[in-house]
């Protein structure tokens, strides 16, 4: 458990289950600025189960849910304002995916589960073998 402030206040208390996990090197010292910038995403906050520091320069969100979303090292606060909008016309934080990568700013990649793959290439099949006319 960390202070707001970052001061490490020892292992994780029964009591305080329910609040974000922050891992990761150095995550404790920066995780006052970014839980404050996730204050201005209520949507995105809400929904947090853990951030995690990655190589002590970007956050990947896990949420609830068990979908990730991997923000850029910079042009953090544009990659969460493509979420929300992203979320709120496509719904994509409830569709069967298992990663959202926001770290290239001119694009987005979403990682589809195993079975909505399976699901999603066995649709493409199908749809295939019907453009086969038979021959005539």
């Amino acid at each position: 458990m960390i202070a707001a402030d970052g001061t490490v206040l020892g292992p994780l208390d029964p009591r305080f289950a329910a609040l974000p996990f922050v891992v990761g090197h150095g995550a404790a010292a920066r995780a006052k600025e970014f839980l404050a910038l996730l204050e201005h995403y209520p949507g995105v906050r809400d929904q947090l189960r853990a951030a995690i520091l990655v190589a002590e320069r970007r956050w990947t969100l896990r949420l609830k849910n068990g979908i990730d979303i991997r923000l850029p090292e910079t042009g953090t606060e544009a990659a969460l304002a493509t979420l929300v909008q992203l979320d709120r016309d496509k719904q994509l934080l409830t569709r069967d995916i298992v990663a959202v990568d926001l770290r290239l700013p001119d694009r987005v990649s979403v990682q589809l589960s195993d079975a909505a793959a399976t699901s999603r290439e066995d649709a493409a099949k199908d749809k295939k073998a019907k453009h086969k006319g038979g021959d005539a």
